[in-house]
């Protein structure tokens, strides 16, 4: 269970700039998705990582759960507080344009030093790994290299940030913006448990 956990993570099925996961993957090695992010799959993958973080106390299962919850409740919430359905795999009639990059545009963005840093761990090469451009994932990656070490895990999020700032320019994915009874109960389930099982562990 551990290893499909961390290996869903580290891939580009999991969005690493702003979070959540995409609807499954399209290859053996979780790198490419089909972009699709749904609202029931996020839900049910946010409980299985707070259910691995409570058995094993392993704190990247917590944060990966904190950020799928991060994305849901700033990107797939309405006005009223009701959950949306669905974000599109496709912009501007490309699917995947909006969550890929090319080594150029993460150099302009990031500098050249920051731009080698970013592409060392977050695999951006000049070729790229999806159709000529980049889907950032770690799957090379031993992910205890950066859990272990604050400052590069710090610089990277910073990094992270600055990119989602700069992809929020972009054209987006149409949202589904209908609400489901059933896949809102799901999202408020998985948010009462992850709030439940952080506050008996004092986190």
């Amino acid at each position: 269970m551990e290893k499909t956990l961390t290996s869903m993570y580290k891939g580009g099925i999991f969005d690493h700039i702003g979070f959540g996961f995409s609807r499954y993957s399209t290859d053996s090695k979780w790198l490419v998705p089909h972009f699709e992010k749904m609202l029931y799959d996020n839900a049910l993958l946010a409980i299985a990582y707070i259910e691995a973080y409570q058995v094993t106390k392993n704190i990247l299962y917590k944060e990966i759960a904190d950020k799928i919850f991060k994305y849901i409740l700033r990107d797939m919430r309405n006005s009223a507080g009701g959950f949306f359905s669905a974000e599109d795999a496709d912009s501007e009639g490309v699917e995947g344009k909006f969550y890929s990059w090319s080594l150029k545009e993460l150099q302009t963005l990031l500098g050249e030093e920051e731009a080698g840093i970013y592409s060392k761990y977050f695999d951006i090469t000049p070729g790229g790994n999806f159709e000529g451009q980049n889907i950032p994932n770690l799957i090379n990656i031993n992910i205890e290299e950066i859990e272990n070490n604050s400052i590069l895990k710090n610089n990277l999020d910073r990094m992270n940030c600055k990119l989602y700032v700069h992809r929020e320019k972009r054209i987006h994915p149409f949202k589904d913006d209908k609400i489901l009874t059933s896949w809102n109960g799901l999202m408020i389930a998985a948010l009462a448990y992850g709030g439940r099982v952080l506050i008996i562990l004092n986190i």
